[in-house]
């Protein structure tokens, strides 16, 4: 039988798994965006593509168009006006003219498999990076964008306040997706890490005072809370996912491991040693769930950034933040000539090279003694 017909189906998520389902056709003969046909009833499904489906020869295709059910409909009429011509004879290019890559067509399933293929916190800030630039940009078509869109992008997150290292990595994100879907290789893209260089700064810490005044405005949950930050060097992530199990009492460890909706920042599990003084507040803490740090129903606590900011204000701290309090860690371990190869397994750096930017702060009290015993006497 000659090809003739040409259809339009919507990929969606249903009870099964993903799959094709027909796209369901209003009274007016149109499509009716986001409904679709599933096992005789109609349903309503906003995630997933449009595909249309025809045959070449005795080859079933499903050509992806995107969510578009209008572009779908003109991707189907135009099959099915090509298929006319060659049933009838009438001469016709072999090729279609290529259309140009559009954010459109290719967005949703470059994140689906970057959703499928990495961390959830890499995933969730890969998309908001790109829902982001392109609410910037304001260019559908890919080949239309430029350098100066790039770089433009970089110098608005700064100028509203994001850190030039932070800006550099969310511009390097969009680019790591435009040369995706443009097939090109590492370094051939709009822009390089040479344009999203920064000035590294050195880690901050917290001194003995501003901890000293930090903790006495702690109530005792959130001193046990920061304790186990400052004694153990754990992500903010890492504390909000610490379950009993990873506690060991006997042994004197804490165990960073993945479980359902969290995985390890480099994917590698940790086991970190730590003192007395935090077994016995983590001891003392009540056993609501099994998170060491649960809110009042039980949940994961989430709130320690808030947290934070509230007790640093209240102590009169500035740039207060939890993940200073895992720099400090790091400083006061070199500090205590604890080796680079250890502080970077207790840190769960995956080079040596992130751990090192802890070591000026850490000799900064010893190389000031030197230079004092230079050059005293001097003056």
């Amino acid at each position: 039988m000659a090809n003739r017909r040409a259809s339009v189906w919507k990929y969606v998520r249903v009870e099964t798994g993903w799959r094709y389902c027909r796209a369901v056709t209003g009274t007016n003969n149109k499509i009716k965006p986001q409904w679709v046909h599933v096992n005789g009833h109609r349903e309503h499904h906003p995630e997933g593509a449009y595909y249309v489906h025809f045959r070449q020869g005795n080859k079933q295709v499903w050509k992806r168009v995107g969510r578009s059910p209008a572009d779908a409909v003109k991707e189907a009429e135009f099959r099915e006006g090509y298929f006319k011509a060659v049933n009838l004879g009438v001469p016709v290019h072999q090729d279609k003219e290529k259309p140009p890559l559009m954010v459109a067509y290719t967005l949703h399933g470059y994140l689906e498999e970057y959703r499928l293929s990495h961390r959830r916190e890499s995933y969730a800030l890969m998309k908001q990076t790109l829902n982001e630039f392109f609410a910037f940009c304001r260019k559908n078509i890919i080949g239309q964008i430029t350098r100066l869109d790039m770089l433009k992008y970089r110098a608005w997150l700064i100028d509203n306040g994001r850190s030039e290292r932070t800006a550099g990595n969310k511009m390097l994100r969009v680019n790591q997706y435009l040369r995706s879907v443009q097939g090109l290789k590492p370094g051939e893209g709009l822009v390089t890490v040479k344009d999203a260089k920064y000035v590294e700064l050195e880690p901050e810490v917290y001194d003995e005072k501003e901890l000293k005044a930090f903790f006495a405005a702690c109530n005792p949950f959130q001193h046990a809370v920061f304790n186990t930050l400052l004694m153990s060097g754990l992500r903010k992530q890492e504390l909000e996912s610490l379950t009993w199990d990873d506690v060991d009492f006997v042994s004197g460890t804490i165990k960073v491991s993945a479980k359902p909706g969290f995985s390890p920042k480099t994917w590698e599990e940790r086991t970190i040693e730590v003192p007395a003084k935090l077994l016995a507040v983590l001891k003392k803490l009540p056993r609501k769930s099994q998170w060491v740090f649960a809110n009042g129903n039980g949940n994961r606590y989430t709130h320690m950034w808030d947290d934070c900011q509230t007790i640093a204000d209240e102590a009169g701290i500035k740039d207060a933040h939890p993940h200073k309090f895992r720099a400090t860690y790091a400083t006061k371990l070199l500090q205590s000539a604890v080796d680079l190869k250890t502080v970077q397994k207790l840190l769960g750096h995956k080079t040596v090279e992130s751990t090192m930017r802890y070591l000026a702060k850490a000799k900064s009290h010893e190389v000031r003694a030197k230079v004092d015993a230079i050059w005293r006497g001097k003056a």
